[in-house]
């Protein structure tokens, strides 16, 4: 009977045994069997490498685990169009996941297992909810880091290789530029021929010390020039010096006064005589018409009859020829 009552012990102990390790397995591998969890959808572009029941990380600690993994997501679901999987995970309700949290997938050990982890957070930005989506990040691999790194590396290649064509190119032009019928060596050249020249033309026996010889002796103090300066300063100052010149002046403006009044006087005198001057010539005008028309009326003077003497209504023609029978 002892043996019976042992051995029923031994079956309980067992069994409580079972059941607290398949709790405690339970509850390591999926907490939300025992506890109620929340649900926070997590966006990625690519949700290759997590796995189901992956662990969820808050800061490094673990709170939950992904629960469910669906792609593509429908493009009306999506919050960007290049997010095409959402990852379901589960978190504790005591965790403090605020909704500004970053959610990065990343390889957590060794092994190469794939976890999310939230970081970063602020209070202010409130907890987030089951309707708060997030949007994860990947965290490079060397899967990723190739292409990526590619893609960095080439437009510096293709700036390397233009630099060299354009170092070449130089290059070309340099060895163009220097040869011995380049433009440098032509430059060069036309540069030694002009020291040449401007030696010869400041030299002792150069022509621009011929013509600086010449500029002294024209303006040296035996020169003509010079010669010509002292004559005119010697006659300025024997005309500033001579008295007569003053006395010629005021001579002259005498004489012009004097002629002045001569020219005003001949034109009052001729005012006066121009009315005797005209009758003088009235009276020889008539003189020459009786002379050459009635030269006998010079005889006879009494029988000339003058025009304003003729009465108006008279013939003209009668009166010329009764003029001339008298």
């Amino acid at each position: 009977m002892k043996t019976v009552h042992n051995e029923i012990r031994t079956g309980l102990l067992v069994l409580i045994t079972t059941v607290a390790l398949a709790g405690v397995l339970i509850y390591l591998a999926a907490p939300g069997v025992l506890r109620k969890m929340e649900y926070r959808p997590v966006y990625f572009d690519d949700a290759g490498g997590i796995q189901l029941g992956a662990p969820v990380m808050l800061a490094g600690r673990r709170v939950g685990q992904v629960v469910r993994i669906d792609s593509p997501v429908p493009e009306g679901q999506r919050p960007k169009p290049n997010l095409e999987a959402i990852v379901l995970v589960e978190v504790r309700p005591e965790a403090k996941l605020y909704a500004d949290a970053k959610a990065i997938m990343l390889q957590y050990s060794l092994l190469g297992e794939q976890v999310v982890n939230f970081s970063g957070g602020t209070e202010a930005a409130g907890m987030a909810t089951p309707q708060t989506p997030f949007i994860g990040e990947r965290q490079l691999g060397l899967n990723d880091t190739g292409p990526k790194l590619i893609a960095i590396l080439d437009p510096v290649a293709k700036t390397a290789e233009q630099t060299m064509k354009e170092v070449s190119e130089t290059a070309r032009q340099l060895t163009a530029l220097t040869s011995n019928t380049g433009d440098l060596t032509a430059a060069l050249e036309q540069m030694r021929m002009t020291g040449e020249n401007l030696a010869a033309l400041t030299g002792s026996d150069g022509a621009l010390q011929q013509a600086i010889g010449n500029v002294q002796l024209l303006t040296g103090s035996d020169s003509q020039l010079a010669q010509t300066l002292e004559n005119a300063n010697r006659f300025t100052g024997n005309l500033a010096n001579n008295r007569d010149l003053n006395a010629s002046l005021s001579t002259f403006r005498r004489a012009s006064q004097n002629f002045n009044q001569a020219a005003s006087g001949l034109r009052g005198t001729v005012r006066r005589i121009a009315p005797q001057i005209k009758a003088t010539v009235h009276n020889a005008q008539q003189f020459t018409d009786t002379v050459k028309h009635q030269p006998w009326r010079l005889i006879w003077p009494t029988t000339k009859k003058y025009p304003e003497d003729q009465p108006k209504s008279a013939n003209p023609a009668a009166i010329a020829e009764k003029q001339r029978c008298p």
